[in-house]
């Protein structure tokens, strides 16, 4: 029975944990081998220069339970009249798990994650949607989930290339889900989520995500507002808030 109970609290995981991953951040609990995934998590960002929009096409697959590679292909637009729309830069993505451990009624995961993006769009001054140059980072990010809540954190490193400045990335994040853990998944999670950045020229932005997620079946719905808790009075663009509203859809 002891047994029984181990791969059951595994199944539920695997199918329910794994529904709602982290509207901002990333997790390292993956789905099962051969599954794919396509999502979009669309950006509205408020500027005291205006208003930046961000909608990206997101294409993942799992070729085996602990490695996952991606694509996104994004449309941006920036703000004024001089300001551009169109293909932002492409991003590539691969992300491995190196480490798991299940244990009664709880999981401890970690994974490692590259991301590359290839300037083949508009330069928008901001790293994230594209700023004509190549860039790559690399984190290692860590998640301990039980059926009661979340526990995720995300840190590494990202050169901007060009005359841009790289920075550390240091994220952080709890879920907590509001309705019992069932299979068929059918889940209402809230998301608390801290996105940091620390530029190797001492300048420091630190954002706040306040989100909900439901999640039924294979569906998955996402909506959140960020704001920053600090930012430096000197990066090129100062930001109000952000507004992000996601869909992902498995099979």
């Amino acid at each position: 029975m002891k047994y029984l109970k181990l791969l059951f609290f595994q199944f539920i995981v695997v199918h329910t944990f794994a529904q709602g991953p982290p509207i901002t951040g990333d997790k390292a609990i993956m789905l099962s081998e051969g599954t794919f995934i396509v999502k979009t998590l669309t950006e509205s960002l408020n500027t005291d220069g205006g208003d930046y929009f961000y909608a990206p096409l997101m294409i993942h697959y799992l070729p085996t339970s602990n490695f996952l590679t991606a694509v996104h292909i994004p449309y941006v637009s920036t703000p004024g009249e001089s300001g551009e729309s169109g293909l932002a830069d492409i991003v590539v993505r691969g992300k491995y798990q190196f480490y798991r451990n299940d244990m009664k009624a709880r999981t401890h995961r970690l994974a490692l994650k590259s991301v590359h993006w290839i300037p083949t769009g508009v330069n928008t001054g901001i790293e994230d949607y594209g700023v004509g140059a190549y860039q790559t980072a690399l984190t290692v990010i860590s998640g301990y989930e039980t059926l009661k809540h979340g526990i995720g954190a995300e840190a590494g490193y990202k050169y901007v290339g060009g005359d841009n400045t790289d920075y550390w990335i240091v994220n952080a994040g709890f879920g907590l889900p509001l309705l019992k853990q069932t299979y068929p998944v059918n889940q209402l999670n809230l998301y608390f989520e801290y996105n940091s950045e620390f530029f190797t020229d001492g300048r420091t932005l630190i954002n706040y995500s306040q989100g909900i997620q439901y999640a039924k079946d294979q569906l998955t719905l996402d909506f959140a507002l960020q704001v920053p808790l600090t930012q430096s009075d000197d990066l090129a663009i100062q930001r109000n808030y952000k507004l992000l509203m996601g869909a992902r859809y498995i099979w």
